[in-house]
């Protein structure tokens, strides 16, 4: 039996995410009928999500969460994997909340500045992109120094629920705007990317990673 539902478009990182953390956990989640626009715009999707945005869940007890955080947070603490995924003590746990407020607030969130106006969805800004690359490439610095040392994991001694949220946070940046020339700044996090997105459970999710060689303007 399917441990629930999960609601989302293709290739969706955050889905990935949430897929990755279940195949760690050993539980099953299907992908449910979903057309965007169409679908989290029908009554039903909104009595249940009012805000109409993907990823949401549904468990097999009926339970529905949306923000990718609070449903990959609850898949890692339904299974054997919970320790490891979201630490084992209070300090552990502290840390690896620590680096995914750090994904989600200063990565995530400037990955979509320039993932929006490549979809159509607003009109190209310059200066707000620029503005995303300066405050990713800071994150990127501060990831540089910590894995620095040798460190395999960023938050404790195995893969977390930190660095699945860090590598979806990073999907897009890389994909897109954080090209060869950004990258070769930071090797040490690219080689920890490569080596979060390769690992048994989040391979089967993420798929291939894809990196732009030369940053474009959208059109």
């Amino acid at each position: 039996m399917a441990f629930g539902t999960l609601y989302t478009y293709p290739g969706n990182p955050r889905a990935a995410k949430i897929h990755a953390v279940a195949n760690l956990n050993g539980l099953t989640i299907t992908d449910g009928d979903f057309t965007m626009g169409q679908t989290n715009r029908s009554d039903e999707f909104l009595a249940k999500f009012p805000l109409g945005k993907v990823p949401t869940f549904t468990s097999a007890d009926g339970l529905n969460l949306f923000e990718s955080a609070a449903i990959a947070t609850f898949v890692a603490e339904s299974g054997p994997a919970k320790d490891q995924l979201l630490g084992a003590t209070p300090a552990e746990r502290a840390t690896v909340q620590q680096w995914i407020h750090l994904a989600d607030n200063e990565l995530s969130s400037h990955s979509m500045t320039c993932l929006i106006p490549r979809l159509g969805y607003r009109k190209f800004d310059e200066a707000a992109e620029a503005f995303a690359i300066q405050c990713m490439e800071r994150v990127l610095a501060v990831l540089e120094k910590h894995l620095a040392g040798g460190r395999q994991w960023v938050a404790t001694d195995k893969l977390s629920l930190a660095d699945i949220t860090l590598a979806q946070s990073l999907t897009w940046g890389f994909k897109l705007v954080l090209d060869s020339e950004v990258r070769a700044k930071y090797p040490t996090v690219v080689e920890y990317f490569k080596r979060v997105v390769a690992s048994e459970g989040v391979k089967e999710a993420f798929g291939e990673p894809e990196f732009v060689e030369k940053r474009t303007t959208p059109q």
